[in-house]
């Protein structure tokens, strides 16, 4: 069969870490070509992972070497100008979120994939867990009922400060954590609702956001988001209208209730509540998503299959996104009038 070329664009700790594994470990891909300014780092990981061909200019590796792909891990702004020099190259391109700094450089992304008919994918891990897994399945089954009710608590220490040479840590929040938790709860939506508020912290240090969304059909949704814990916490809990819930909790713990004496589901078990744990010998970027999702982008290249996460499927969540911007806005603006007055 044969192997996606793949070049690298951006050798920092997420790739280092999560991505760049995840491809060495994939049957279908091999890496080409990595790319970064740091020579420095572009010399160790040659060493460490026996790559011929570095370069410290994206142009000049995708002018020179032969590529199927391109995956980009860097700031917002580097991720929208790689992209679309390499969609202009005919070569297709993932990108680890966010994929664009505005919504506007990201639906001219869209246009010029659509334009050169390029296959395109945003690193969006969280949704390729095994948990998202397993709870999608047991969602498919007639016995679980309608979705009625969902809450995400999404949760981290940062940022406190702005990321990527950005003036505002609101920006950087709404692209680098919220983004993530976000994305989950509209595709519970089909990417649509009637209503949005947004309750947010006046501090920035921590912030705390809070979302609440409605449905054309009545199902509701609750989104609490921060930078005020010590470490990552991430929880899900879905309600149907049947009763039955799915609790998720880090990534990788599943809890399934039933108000059903015997479970309604096909699970061999005599009590109402079941917990199943992923298996402990899956850890680190297999454990987060990484590398089930690059394997099926690569899939989506070689064999057409379907991928959740194009540029154009997160259009949605950036104009959400924008909204929620500008209701903080208009919130502070508020505040400062009030207190103008007394």
């Amino acid at each position: 069969m044969k192997k996606l070329k793949v070049g690298i664009v951006g050798l920092g700790e997420q790739m280092g870490d999560n991505i760049l594994p995840s491809v060495l470990l994939s049957s279908y891909a091999r890496i080409t070509a990595i790319c970064d300014i740091d020579t420095d780092r572009l010399k160790s990981f040659q060493e460490k992972y026996s790559i011929r061909y570095t370069y410290r200019s994206y142009k000049q590796m995708i002018d020179n070497i032969d590529l199927d792909v391109i995956i980009i891990c860097s700031y917002p702004d580097v991720h929208f100008e790689v992209a679309r020099y390499a969609i202009l190259k005919n070569i297709a391109v993932f990108v680890e979120k966010p994929p664009t700094r505005t919504t506007k450089q990201l639906k001219e992304l869209i246009y010029l994939a659509e334009k050169m008919e390029i296959k395109t994918g945003v690193g969006m891990n969280f949704s390729y867990t095994y948990s998202n897994e397993v709870s999608h399945k047991i969602m498919q089954e007639e016995n679980f009922g309608e979705l009625s009710y969902i809450n995400i608590e999404h949760i981290s220490s940062k940022p406190r400060e702005p990321f990527w040479n950005y003036d505002c840590v609101i920006e950087s929040f709404l692209l680098a954590q919220l983004i993530h938790p976000l994305d989950y709860l509209l595709r519970f939506f089909n990417k649509k609702y009637s209503k949005l508020e947004v309750f947010c912290s006046s501090s920035t240090k921590p912030f705390f956001i809070q979302l609440m969304f409605t449905s054309h059909k009545g199902v509701i949704g609750s989104l609490l988001s921060g930078t005020y814990a010590q470490r990552f916490q991430h929880k899900i809990e879905i309600i149907s209208n049947k009763g039955n819930s799915i609790k998720i909790t880090d990534l990788n713990k599943v809890e399934i209730s039933s108000p059903e004496i015997s479970s309604p589901f096909d699970i061999n078990t005599k009590k109402c509540s079941l917990n199943l744990y992923k298996s402990p010998l899956k850890s680190g970027f297999n454990d987060s998503g990484y590398q089930n999702e690059l394997d099926l982008f690569f899939k989506h290249i070689l064999f057409n299959e379907k991928f959740s996460h194009s540029f154009n499927d997160m259009l949605p969540v950036y104009t959400t996104m924008d909204t929620i911007s500008q209701q903080i806005t208009n919130r502070a603006i508020n505040l400062q009038s009030k207190a103008a007055l007394v």
